[in-house]
């Protein structure tokens, strides 16, 4: 049984009469016949009492026929939805922390208003981690840090983030290396990429760190700045959002360290939905936009 088989039963249930249908439908009667039987062979009762005047439903008929047509109404919104070219769905992303804080909510906001029958679905975890999800197609994309370079994912520069060491004021009053040599390095676990550049910039200097207090969240990571317990290498961009009552002094890093592009990346043969189409569009568009 198949839902042509249903289909067929719910005409001949509205028609009452198997030729008629077959008529109706361009089939053969015996094809609706052989249908039919092959319905109630399945749920093991009669669904049609046969007389003169050609068939009428019997209570577990009547039943199968309500079904019906609740199986058939949900098999047409189905197609529809899929069929359609409007943005539906869900739409699963990932992102570094810093991103989620400082680059993701106007970009989530627009899309949502243009787009609100999409349910967007945020996951934040380490370049490492993301680029993982992204070749095991557990999410439709993400935002990472660095060149990615892999056969398996596509990827589109958006924008270019300015990385920043912070302080409690009170810590650091300059880029002193041997100040930095005392210091607790606060990071994000193993696989972040920031923290790759925070240790080799440190390494480039001689500092090989020995106190390292490992964070899994921005607002931690921020929190213990704040706290005075270490430093940390953090974006601009969330550096920029510290308001000055907060105590936090922002220092530069050289070019070669500071400037780190952010990429989104998919696989190459994820199923790309409406939805997806149109979030590239609007990224894509910010990335040209931000370029001089």
């Amino acid at each position: 049984m198949n839902i042509e088989d249903l289909r067929v039963f719910k005409e001949v249930a509205k028609e009452g009469n198997i030729t008629k249908t077959a008529n109706n439908l361009n089939f053969v009667q015996s094809n609706v016949t052989a249908k039919m039987k092959r319905i109630e062979q399945k749920y093991g009762t009669k669904l049609f009492y046969r007389h003169k005047h050609g068939v009428t439903l019997t209570s577990p008929g009547k039943i199968l026929l309500s079904y019906t047509e609740q199986v058939l109404q949900l098999m047409d919104e189905v197609e529809k939805k899929l069929k359609s070219s409007a943005p539906s769905g869900t739409l699963s992303i990932g992102t570094m922390e810093t991103t989620a804080a400082s680059r993701l909510p106007d970009i989530l906001s627009v899309y949502h208003e243009q787009y609100p029958e999409v349910e967007l679905a945020l996951r934040t975890g380490t370049t490492e981690e993301l680029i993982e999800s992204s070749l095991n197609r557990e999410i439709d994309g993400a935002f990472v840090a660095g060149e990615v370079n892999h056969p398996e994912l596509e990827e589109l520069e958006v924008f270019e983030e300015e990385l920043v060491l912070i302080s409690k004021k009170n810590i650091l009053f300059s880029l002193d290396f041997n100040q930095l040599k005392n210091q607790i390095i606060i990071v994000f676990k193993s696989g972040c990429f920031y923290r790759g550049i925070f240790e080799k910039w440190l390494k480039s200097e001689g500092i090989i760190p020995t106190k390292i207090m490992e964070l899994n969240t921005l607002d931690g990571v921020i929190g213990c700045v704040k706290a005075g317990l270490g430093i940390a290498l953090i974006t601009k961009s969330v550096a920029d959002r510290l308001h000055q009552s907060e105590n936090i002094k922002q220092f530069t890093l050289p070019k070669e360290y500071g400037m780190i592009s952010t990429k989104f990346i998919n696989h190459k043969d994820i199923v790309k939905t409406a939805a997806f189409r149109e979030f590239m569009k609007g990224i894509s568009f910010g990335a040209c936009s931000n370029k001089p």
